[in-house]
């Protein structure tokens, strides 16, 4: 993850303890794998449920905490 979407994500971590946010740098563990099955083009957010499902995938890092927060009441509604 680029900097700027690593702080937005561990500055969220706090809010919500009752959501596993887990930032992963590309080319970690099995990173890259996870984004190939997500359909992600490259990088970005894959939101899964707690049965480990893909909600949704944000593509790239362009967005903002704004883009992070609804990605997260996304995860939250689907619990």
């Amino acid at each position: 993850m680029c900097a700027k979407v690593t702080v937005i994500v561990n500055d969220l971590k706090a809010e919500h303890a009752d959501i596993d946010i887990v930032a992963v740098k590309i080319g970690d563990g099995d990173s890259r794998k996870v984004v190939e099955d997500s359909d992600l083009k490259v990088h970005g957010i894959i939101a899964k449920d707690a049965a480990g499902e893909i909600v949704t995938t944000v593509e790239g890092h362009s967005y903002g905490k704004e883009k992070v927060e609804e990605v997260i009441e996304l995860l939250t509604a689907t619990e």
